[in-house]
């Protein structure tokens, strides 16, 4: 293309530039969550691919093995990733049952339809079991059961019962409904407390059937099969047979797969049922119960387990892992951010099979794990809490919370090195690097740790003994947060109020300047600290926030934060460079401008993984809020009011396009932008939405949807009326 062709292509393109947009706002977050969708609790085949519901949302596999794709809770969408089963209704959606949410549901198109809850009729909105009778649905919950019939061509649906024990006179006899599975016209009930049936409208105690709790349910034949904490048992011609040989453990799910029936158990495996006895199948299940197993649309076998989905080759009789990418726990604690990667603690949580002692990272593509065994037990094999980033590139680790032996150490990790040390100290909850270069660690039972970072020396300690030349002195040995500001004045978070210290730049401790700040503060027990500059503290506490300017409480700073949060609890604190103050609290992530005052609180409405924000980190590089929760790791990418959503540094890539590419996207972006791709002629290939965590635009296929042809294109980036031109070419 000539110069002379590719300005003219740029004109025409400008000539398409859309109006200003004057929609002012406040804070925009671009949210992308990752969490663990390996915990498998459900399965069923739909729409030509297997569905697995699984505590971390929905997980879909392309036949006959991947790829996987997963669906995370969303404002409109999936209202939860807290998921328990899954089923085809008769219009063909999925339904999909929720811990707190009642029935979710999504078309086959991909459209998500109001789900069902107990304004709709369920007895409740924890959903355990589902099961398509005709035009209908059964809904077991921990509350009773619900049927609903649905209308095949406009999937509306209509409440036709809604049972309860006490509804049915103890017919159902437990309200906590976790499978059921229909015999010829009759419905079997699997609850906690044993067997019910329904037939001809009418409610029967089957108990004298079985009266333990029921896992799960199948039929073959006219057989139904139930899975027992004793292993699964076949009732037939109105006797239960006793569970047969071979079987180990409690038989958690059920199902029928080329003739023969298969059981799902604790820890123990899948067996498969031969010649009146259970034999196991063969290796490769993921570690963990196996909580689910159920046939995919090309008839395998698959079996899901608390660590992943698997799929069975019966003439092998093997078994093949698939995972989906995230963190391999969820339940986190603090954050971190080193060069291009973010780390997270998980305390007390820890994936299964890998024990305690793991610390997460990821780059924001994919995910690792650095545990006690991988380390050979440089890495301790106690829970992690406290995590710094020091400037000289170690990571600095601390294990809390227990008396040992042995203690709960602190360590330090030279990822560059892969180099370990256990310089001393225990029961560390939090770190922060003073601008002398040293690192304080705040124990929840010894004070504060000193340490010289290049070398890892344990130096110096500050604690109620010996700081005694100031008449405060450190008053509890509970310390939860530290924090320094520019001058190199130090605040501790304790127990018992917030102190200040200033060591006069001396580790003679008879010289120490300390000062205890409680008055104002909503309660004395303060959990975090952040020192915004040499005037400026904000302190968290376990009702809440406090702000000192000048050793005194800023009540308008104080009030135009609490008047958004409440009196939640704050867990910690990050700041970005621009002086925004980002707060982890128990009910959901906030945001305050220091400068203006302007107050913000989001929550999983606005895309948040989980309300319950446990730790954040500041990742400047990037312009990245790491969010660590209860429920994983949100990764939000701030667009302030008013500023634009690319500016120079906005770049197409991969660019070239190459034969293997799947996708252009664009990269650099801060905000939603809009925009075309046009080929050489100036004709419109494909309009596009783009933001930082959305930022595929084309599928490289032209108006038709046929491969696009090799060429140069154009890229019209688009806010307001600011308007940025890219190119990238396509090669075949």
């Amino acid at each position: 293309m000539t110069r002379a062709a590719l300005a003219a292509l740029c004109a025409l393109a400008l000539a398409f530039a859309a109006a200003p947009d004057d929609a002012a706002a406040a804070t925009r977050l671009f949210i992308r969550n990752h969490v663990s969708s390996n915990d498998v609790r459900g399965l069923t085949s739909w729409n030509g691919l297997l569905a697995a519901a699984t505590t971390g949302g929905l997980v879909t596999v392309a036949m006959p093995a991947g790829p996987l794709t997963k669906t995370l809770a969303a404002p409109g969408g999936l209202p939860t990733n807290q998921t328990l089963g899954v089923a085809t209704s008769p219009s063909g959606d999925l339904w999909i049952g929720t811990v707190d949410g009642g029935v979710a549901r999504r078309s086959p198109a991909g459209a998500w339809r109001r789900a069902l809850t107990t304004f709709d009729g369920l007895p409740s909105d924890r959903v355990q079991a589902l099961l398509r009778a005709g035009d209908s649905v059964w809904v077991g919950t921990s509350g009773g059961v619900a049927l609903f019939a649905e209308n095949r061509a406009t999937a509306r649906v209509t409440l036709r019962r809604s049972d309860s024990r006490a509804s049915t006179a103890g017919g159902l006899v437990s309200d906590d409904v976790r499978a059921l599975a229909i015999v010829g016209d009759t419905l079997w009930v699997g609850t906690g407390s044993g067997l019910s049936s329904f037939q001809s409208g009418a409610w029967l105690d089957r108990r004298a059937v079985f009266a333990g709790p029921v896992n799960a349910l199948a039929v073959v034949g006219d057989t139904l099969w139930v899975g027992t904490n004793a292993g699964p048992r076949a009732y037939a011609g109105g006797a239960l047979a006793p569970v047969a040989s071979g079987h180990l453990g409690a038989s958690l799910a059920l199902a029928e797969a080329g003739g023969a029936i298969y059981s799902a158990t604790n820890r123990f495996g899948v067996f498969r049922r031969a010649a009146g006895s259970w034999v196991a199948t063969g290796p490769g299940l993921p570690f963990g119960d196996a909580n689910a197993v159920g046939t995919a649309p090309d008839g395998a076998l698959w079996a899901g387990s608390e660590t992943g989905l698997a799929r069975y080759d019966a003439a092998s009789d093997a078994w093949t892992v698939y995972k989906t990418e995230g963190p391999a726990v969820n339940n986190l604690q603090k954050a971190g951010v080193r060069d291009n990667e973010a780390w997270f603690t998980p305390g007390n949580a820890f994936p299964l099979g890998l024990g305690l002692g793991v610390v997460l990272r990821t780059d924001g593509a994919s995910w690792g794990t650095v545990t006690s065994a991988g380390t050979g037990g440089a890495l301790q094999a106690a829970a992690t809490f406290g995590i710094l980033a020091a400037r000289e590139g170690h990571l600095w680790l601390g294990h809390c919370c227990g008396p040992g032996p042995p203690l709960p150490r602190v360590d330090r990790y030279d990822p560059a090195a892969d180099a370990w040390l256990a310089p001393g100290g225990s029961n560390v909850l939090d770190f922060a690097q003073a601008p002398s270069g040293r690192i304080y660690a705040g124990s929840d039972r010894s004070g504060v740790y000193v340490y010289d970072s290049p070398s890892g020396t344990l130096v110096d300690s500050l604690t109620s003994a010996n700081t005694s030349g100031s008449t405060v002195g450190l008053g509890s040995q509970d310390v939860r947060g530290v924090a320094f500001d520019p001058a190199g004045v130090g605040w501790f978070a304790t127990a018992t109020g917030v102190y200040r210290w200033n060591g006069l730049g001396t580790d003679d401790h008879s010289d120490d300047r300390w000062s205890q700040f409680t008055t104002g503060f909503p309660s004395p027990n303060t959990t975090s600290v952040l020192a915004l500059d040499t005037s400026r503290v904000y302190v968290g506490t376990q009702s809440g926030i406090v702000v000192l300017t000048g050793g005194l409480v800023d009540t308008a700073r104080k009030n135009s934060i609490t008047a958004v949060i409440g009196a939640v609890p704050i867990r910690d604190l990050a700041r970005d460079p621009r002086g925004i103050v980002w707060m982890a609290t128990g009910a959901g992530l906030a945001r305050f401008d220091d400068a203006t005052l302007q107050m913000e609180r989001f929550t999983t409405g606005d895309g948040l993984v989980d309300d319950d924000v446990r730790g954040v980190a500041w990742d400047e590089a990037r312009g990245i809020l790491w969010v660590a929760t209860a429920r994983g790791v949100s990764e939000v990418h701030p667009q302030g009011s008013g500023a634009p959503a690319f500016d120079s540094s906005a770049f197409a890539y991969p660019n070239p396009v190459g034969p293997g590419a799947t996708a252009l996207r664009i990269g650099g972006l801060s905000g939603a932008a809009t925009g075309e791709i046009r080929d050489v002629t100036g004709r419109l290939v494909r309009n596009f939405r783009a933001d930082p965590v959305s930022n595929a635009i084309w599928d490289l296929s032209d108006a038709s949807g046929a491969p696009a042809a090799s060429g140069i294109y154009l890229i019209v980036l688009r806010d307001g009326d600011r308007v940025r031109i890219l190119r990238a070419a396509v090669t075949r």
